[in-house]
């Protein structure tokens, strides 16, 4: 989760943690701040179902929702059972029909920023049974889901640019190219006319800019961002 990039990366990441966890849908967004603001305004990822997405919407059940509620009376992670009062007819409304999308039971983590800015992240499903350790780890997960959604959604074309490449330099890349091609310090820098000792210097370079171990994880990182091939 830590090293998503993207917002389709992180989705992926908590598709493939509901396989342990047991839930079957998840949603990573805001609280509103105000009463015109509607689900789309504050989703940053969504993994509900289709269907009960249209229809929160169609409900504007955002500011009706028992769990978005609790989010802002607690700092802790809880079970969606657990925001739900007897006598909120309209709490009881949206999570009763929650259940006819698969959404039966669930599990959230609140967010509570400095600026004053509150958000969640839900997970859901038909089933969802946690063990204490299996909240502490759920909770985990959520902290990072959050983390890298915020970061990318404040990332920048520049930003994005940067980090494919890395930051590496045109020579970089160039001694890269010819290390994924087998050569050896040696012979690159004959093909580059420049010294061996320059050429072991820019893939060293390389590889503190890709937090990579050796030279062979330099490369297959280039190789995976596509700066390379």
């Amino acid at each position: 989760m830590r090293s998503a990039g993207t917002q389709r990366a992180v989705y992926a990441e908590l598709r493939r943690t509901g396989a342990i966890f047991g839930y079957d849908a998840f949603l990573i967004g805001g609280l509103p701040h105000s009463p015109n603001e509607s689900l789309a305004d504050c989703s940053m990822i969504s993994g509900w179902p289709t269907g009960w997405t249209q229809r929160y919407q169609q409900q504007n059940y955002l500011h009706q929702d028992p769990v978005i509620r609790y989010i802002r009376a607690t700092t802790e992670p809880f079970l969606w059972q657990e925001a739900v009062s007897r006598g909120d007819r309209r709490g009881l409304t949206v999570m009763n029909e929650a259940r006819d999308f698969g959404l039966a039971e669930g599990f959230c983590v609140p967010f509570h920023e400095l600026d004053g800015s509150e958000a969640g992240v839900s997970f859901g499903g038909s089933e969802v049974r946690l063990s204490e350790d299996a909240r502490a780890a759920l909770h985990l997960v959520a902290i990072y889901a959050m983390s890298r959604a915020k970061a990318i959604a404040r990332r920048t074309p520049e930003d994005d640019a940067a980090d494919a490449t890395a930051g590496l330099t045109g020579r970089e890349v160039e001694c890269l190219k010819w290390a994924a091609a087998g050569k050896t310090a040696w012979e690159t820098s004959v093909i580059l006319s420049i010294s061996a000792r320059t050429v072991e210097h820019h893939l060293a370079c390389a590889a503190r800019k890709f937090n990579a171990a050796s030279r062979v994880q330099s490369v297959a990182e280039a190789i995976r961002r596509g700066i390379i091939d």
